[in-house]
């Protein structure tokens, strides 16, 4: 029986190549792999790395973390403009009532006492968007009672009587919750 494994002789490891240099082999065909680069001792032999198709990360990550700082700064900032920088609506509805202006800052002179929705609407919107709560209570509250007044029909203006306990409760409470922001309301002057 024949050794089906046949001796297999020492390669010469300075056979070609400069000295204290290892023989680098070289294929005769060129595709024929190379064989393994022989290991030192206690070498560990890493896994397969990320290859072309898993790119590296740091750059996905770092703008990622970029783009959460930028809508963080931009919703800090817009709060400091929001909360310190832009008047509040309801103060300033405040000091153009101060100011014997309509409530909505116009100076429109017409004596016309009806109210239109569209007017009812803005000017309930200024309150409502007030920071202050206790402006933002008693404005939309009174623009509710002027609103439901002016909408009397011609003839039952005696019904507006029933109007007044809650008319006079949020305009004291409107005047208070104004001179506690600093602007001080007198509704007597004309």
């Amino acid at each position: 029986m024949t050794n089906p494994y046949p001796p297999q002789q020492q390669p010469d490891p300075y056979q070609q190549g400069a000295p204290g240099y290892p023989h680098q082999y070289q294929p005769t065909d060129p595709n024929q792999p190379q064989p393994p680069h022989p290991q030192p001792a206690g070498f560990i032999t890493p896994g397969p790395g990320p290859g072309p198709a898993n790119p590296n990360r740091k750059p996905v990550i770092v703008a990622a973390a970029a783009a959460v700082a930028t809508l963080m700064l931009a919703v800090a900032g817009y709060a400091v403009y929001d909360g310190f920088i832009k008047e509040d609506s309801g103060l300033a509805a405040c000091k153009a009532m101060r100011d014997g202006k309509n409530v909505d800052g116009s100076t429109d002179g017409s004596d016309d006492d009806k109210m239109t929705e569209a007017e009812y609407r803005e000017v309930r919107e200024l309150f409502e968007d007030s920071r202050h709560e206790d402006i933002r209570k008693h404005g939309t509250a009174l623009m509710d009672v002027v609103w439901q007044v002016s909408q009397l029909p011609k003839g039952e203006e005696m019904g507006a009587l029933a109007y007044m306990g809650p008319l006079t409760t949020h305009m004291s409470g409107l005047q208070t919750a104004c001179a506690d922001q600093g602007v001080i309301v007198n509704l007597n002057k004309k």
